[in-house]
């Protein structure tokens, strides 16, 4: 507690464990009240004098000699105390802000090192889509004339040049088909273009074409201007979440629903899979169930990672509109 803060009232029905460092908060005080309640006994028990008044009637009397030395005492050790606990406590604030410092520089950076990483993806996905699909393209189009005009002329010895064409072209559909795969991978165009309900119903399809087990995805209550930032977190813990499914869990079935709670996006992606051990997920080899996690504090959101209702994994994402550092 800060200096010169009081301490908040005790609740009604709080144990006496709970309710005595709230009365008490300072160690110092606690420490010297201990001292002063123990001393105070011990001389009231064994500092008497006995006086006989008439033979067999003994009295006793108490005469409170080392009650002032202890008085004394308490207050000298409770002065010493609190200037060695102010002096603990302002080094405690002083780390305290400290770190806090650090942790605010450190997701400022964390969050501009994921723009500019976002930026260079779809700056690469852009180029990869317009400039070499377009290269793939044209190149194509360039062996499909010729290979009309050597059909043209008749000759059966050029077929043999033909079937050779044939496959580059088969080659460069499969150029293709892998430049638009590794472009969306980077940056799907749907999210840009479309929005995020479209990018998540778009790579649901990708994934259950890629692995064969069915994703049903749920997207309703979504406003129309989700926030960039928002929406590319969204669809990066969805994108790391099925690629979790993909690797680990063994589920045969993929459950997600996408809607608003509040002031904020939830997103949660369910599995039939064996599920994570509990402690799990904040292990250091977890680097996805991390970096999913990060993403969500960024922008002052949160991610929970715990078991299904019906076994499995549930992974939730509150995403709020406005938030993070």
């Amino acid at each position: 507690m800060p200096v010169g803060e009081e301490p908040a009232p005790p609740s009604h029905g709080a144990t006496p464990e709970a309710v005595w460092p709230d009365v008490l908060p300072r160690p110092e005080l606690r420490i010297a009240l201990a001292y002063m309640l123990v001393g105070s006994l011990w001389v009231i028990g064994t500092d008497q004098l006995l006086v006989r008044a008439m033979p067999g009637s003994p009295v006793y009397f108490q005469t409170f000699k080392g009650l002032n030395f202890v008085l004394t005492t308490s207050a000298l050790l409770y002065l010493v105390l609190r200037r060695a606990y102010r002096g603990w406590r302002r080094s405690e604030c002083e780390q305290r802000a400290l770190l806090s410092e650090m942790s605010s520089m450190f997701r400022s950076l964390s969050t501009r090192v994921e723009n500019l990483r976002e930026a260079d993806r779809t700056r690469i996905s852009r180029e990869l889509h317009d400039q070499l699909g377009q290269a793939l393209t044209g190149l194509k189009m360039d062996l499909r004339w010729i290979e009309n005009r050597l059909e043209g002329r008749g000759d059966h010895g050029v077929n043999l040049l033909i079937d050779r064409l044939i496959e580059a072209e088969e080659q460069i559909d499969g150029l293709n088909a892998t430049v638009r795969r590794i472009a969306t991978d980077l940056r799907p165009e749907s999210l840009d273009q479309l929005g995020l309900p479209a990018a998540l119903k778009e790579e649901a399809e990708r994934f259950a074409l890629r692995t064969g087990e069915p994703c049903e995805i749920e997207v309703a209550g979504l406003p129309d201007g989700i926030p960039p930032a928002v929406s590319t977190a969204a669809f990066r813990i969805f994108q790391e979440a099925l690629t979790n499914v993909a690797r680990h869990a063994g589920a045969t079935r993929v459950w997600v629903t996408c809607t608003t709670r509040g002031e904020a996006l939830e997103i949660s992606i369910s599995d039939d899979g064996k599920g994570i051990p509990a402690g799990e997920e904040m292990k250091q080899e977890s680097l996805g169930l991390l970096g999913m996690r990060e993403r969500a504090e960024l922008l002052g959101g949160r991610l929970q990672v715990a078991a299904g209702e019906t076994g499995g994994t549930r992974v939730t994402a509150l995403l709020p509109w406005r938030g993070g550092p």
